[in-house]
């Protein structure tokens, strides 16, 4: 609401008086024109924000009963422009159990035009969380495609995932393999997800959308650093 009022005193000040000359009231319409516009998207991208952050609390009380008490949090959509919004691929929410402190990271995997300035289909999400140690399992896998070492799940669980390897404390343990941008590595990590590593990033394949999601680089470190404590 804030906002709102904020931009109308913008609108307000940008509207022209009769002092200006004729060219001066089209320039001065023409930026309040584009104020509005800019207004308009910001609203709506709050409003679809919202509704996301709705659908995800929707979901953990329909489908997670194990979580009674809980606190959700998401920062995957800061800076998305309302343009760009149907191309997100992958909306993350960590979330806290407040009465055992135990931590999970849902992911809402995203088919594309899932929303755009029409609103949003929530339809074409598709929801998984993970907890510690399925998510550990699943970077041990992502590991052993990306440089064929078998970590042990302590060992994951204390590590770095970064662009180029595996890290503890400020050391490389390990390097990912240097392949070429038309290579793919797989492994057939459970019924519902293949992983791929191909130039340096994870890649889930869903087997029930048949589609390939690419996760990105800060997505997987704040995903590991929440769930392991880091």
């Amino acid at each position: 609401m804030k906002k709102v009022v904020i931009c109308l005193l913008l609108i307000t000040l940008l509207i022209p008086n009769k002092s200006f000359s004729q060219d001066d009231d089209i320039a001065a319409a023409a930026v309040a024109g584009a104020v509005v516009g800019a207004v308009v998207g910001a609203i709506k991208l709050d409003q679809i924000k919202e509704m996301v952050e709705q659908i995800a609390v929707e979901e953990v009380l329909s489908s997670y009963p194990y979580l009674v008490n809980f606190e959700l949090k998401t920062s995957s959509l800061n800076g998305t422009k309302l343009k760009d919004i149907s191309s997100v691929e992958i909306i993350t929410y960590t979330i806290r159990d407040i009465d055992t402190d135990n931590k999970y990271v849902l992911f809402a995997f995203a088919s594309f035009g899932w929303a755009n300035e029409y609103g949003v289909d929530f339809t074409k999400l598709l929801w998984k969380n993970f907890d510690t140690n399925e998510w550990n399992n699943l970077m041990k896998s992502y590991i052993k495609t990306a440089s064929d070492v078998d970590l042990t799940l302590a060992e994951v669980a204390q590590s770095k995932i970064v662009n180029t390897g595996v890290k503890q404390g400020s050391k490389f343990i390990l390097k990912f393999d240097k392949i070429g941008g038309d290579t793919y590595l797989t492994s057939d990590f459970s019924e519902e997800f293949k992983v791929i590593f191909n130039e340096r990033s994870l890649g889930l394949y869903l087997k029930s959308t048949k589609n390939l999601i690419q996760i990105r680089r800060r997505t997987i470190i704040e995903a590991h650093e929440h769930l392991n404590n880091m």
